[in-house]
């Protein structure tokens, strides 16, 4: 490259840089400000005052930085269930159960999304009793599913 070339090319360059940053009337994050537990308890927010779609997006945000958290793909299911997306919520359900074997919810939830697609009634039937025998605050909730699944399994 020649001494006139190069400095064209200079030229060149600080023209396109020039008029691209002239052009931009805003800054662009490159670091995702909150972390996956804060993008969680957003998409409850969301999702707590009825807008699903952007409850859906910030657990999928959640997940993005933490595959592992057992209650964003509770909370993920839940959204997919409250569409009537089952097999989407049974998925969910599933993952959350990988992270966190213990997790009454997620088994009370997949027990409920198995019984919605009248699939796999035993094993519904199974996650709701697990559910029951851990007890809990929602207990009130896993025995009303135990008592559905028992119902349609008959």
């Amino acid at each position: 490259m020649t001494g006139r070339t190069r400095t064209a090319a200079v030229i060149v360059l600080a023209m396109t840089a020039t008029l691209g940053l002239s052009s931009c009337s805003h800054f662009v994050l490159l670091r995702d400000a909150l972390t996956a537990s804060e993008h969680n308890d957003l998409g409850v927010a969301y999702e707590s005052s009825g807008q699903t779609a952007l409850a859906a997006r910030e657990y999928a945000r959640s997940l993005r930085l933490d595959p592992h958290q057992s209650l964003t793909w509770v909370n993920r299911g839940n959204t997919e269930a409250a569409g009537g997306r089952w097999r989407a919520a049974e998925k969910s359900y599933r993952r959350a159960l990988v992270e966190s074997p213990a997790n009454s919810d997620a088994k009370n939830n997949l027990a409920t999304a198995l019984l919605r697609q009248r699939r796999h009634l035993a094993e519904a039937r199974t996650l709701a009793e697990a559910a029951v025998a851990a007890g809990g605050e929602r207990d009130s909730i896993y025995r009303a599913t135990l008592e559905e699944v028992t119902r349609e399994g008959r």
